[in-house]
């Protein structure tokens, strides 16, 4: 069975992994305290156990076989059998198990993915309620310690076992969480196809870049657009000019320096915003743009496949004035290149 690509889902299997990871030392652990502290040989033989199908279960899904029912199969072994025979053959609520019936609790709401999969922390609530309504009214069920020392020892080790775990769980959650939160975040400001930033991300940061610098600092629009680029699509096919896309993209990624922004405005219409250049500045940008993209260029020569540039700068101006004018000083220079086209062809 192969892992499923939804992101909570792949979430809930990295924590299973890892909760039988910790379930297997966890249950050897206890079955070491057990024998120090010299408890019936079910305490000791019942964590081996428990141990054991943890093993088992983290071989099963390690190699992505069976998540599904391994998970089943767990949680009903730890919620159905293991709390209620580990409860009754110890010294119960005065021992470290409610600890463990807490975790116990606590792991079954984490691996819940479905409505139905609450039933096992349900289980697992209903029993704890149970067994400490059960203790008062049979004391004799419960081997308690005969040494308080040792039972402040066990009681902390146990804590510290348990609060370890959580811990860990938590840490992995939220590391998750973090990294999702950032593949999300770069999806929304990402063009998908060209992998440099869309549109809306470039307004964001223009008009942050007002807010902050109030007019003081100037910064440079270098429109572009792909003259003939329709005659790709039309004579060679969009999947052509999806990958002429993503070349130039790519070449401005190359292009930019540290603090310049590369976007793709729409269609084929693209923009570097360039802090802190002058216009000497952009002939050099504009030249490596050129050379870069002359191995496209030669690829589509039969279309004369070129690059339209269009320039502004900020100077006080509103960032719609500066956007305005980068546009019309493009299309300026595409009507100058096609009279010169026209001129030379008669």
């Amino acid at each position: 069975m192969v892992e499923n690509s939804n992101p909570m889902a792949l979430l809930r299997q990295k924590v299973l992994r890892m909760i039988l990871v910790v379930g297997m030392s966890s249950f050897l652990i206890v079955a070491l305290i057990n024998v120090f502290n010299q408890r019936p040989i079910l305490n000791v033989v019942l964590p081996l156990f428990g141990s054991l199908i943890a093993l088992f279960c983290f071989v099963m899904v390690i190699n992505h076989k069976y998540m599904e029912p391994i998970k089943y199969g767990f949680s009903i072994f730890i919620c159905v059998l293991y709390l209620p025979m580990a409860w009754l053959s110890s010294p119960g609520s005065y021992s470290a198990m409610a600890f463990y019936a807490v975790l116990i609790f606590f792991v079954g709401i984490v691996l819940a993915g479905r409505s139905i999969d609450y039933i096992f922390p349900i289980i697992s609530y209903a029993e704890i309620i149970y067994f400490l309504n059960y203790e008062p009214k049979h004391p004799e069920q419960y081997s308690v310690y005969s040494d308080l020392t040792v039972r402040g020892v066990d009681l902390s080790i146990n804590f510290t076992l348990v609060s370890i775990i959580i811990f860990a769980l938590m840490l992995l959650i939220n590391n998750f969480f973090k990294s999702e939160h950032k593949r999300i975040y770069e999806l929304s400001i990402t063009d998908q196809l060209t992998g440099i930033y869309n549109r809306r991300h470039m307004f964001h940061e223009l008009e942050r870049f007002y807010a902050l610098n109030k007019g003081s600092k100037d910064f440079i629009v270098l429109m572009m657009d792909l003259n003939n680029f329709k005659k790709v699509n039309d004579n060679f096919g969009h999947s052509a000019g999806d990958e002429v896309l993503k070349s130039f993209g790519s070449i401005l990624n190359k292009t930019c320096r540290k603090n310049d922004l590369p976007v793709r405005y729409g269609g084929d219409e693209f923009m570097l915003i360039l802090p802190n250049t002058d216009y000497e500045g952009i002939e050099s940008i504009k030249a490596r743009i050129d050379d870069l993209f002359q191995e496209t260029v030669n690829k589509y020569e039969t279309i004369q496949l070129s690059v339209g540039y269009g320039i502004a700068k900020s100077e006080g101006r509103t960032l719609e004035e500066v956007i305005q004018q980068a546009d019309d000083h493009l299309y300026r220079n595409k009507a100058e290149l096609k009279h010169h086209e026209i001129s030379k062809n008669q």
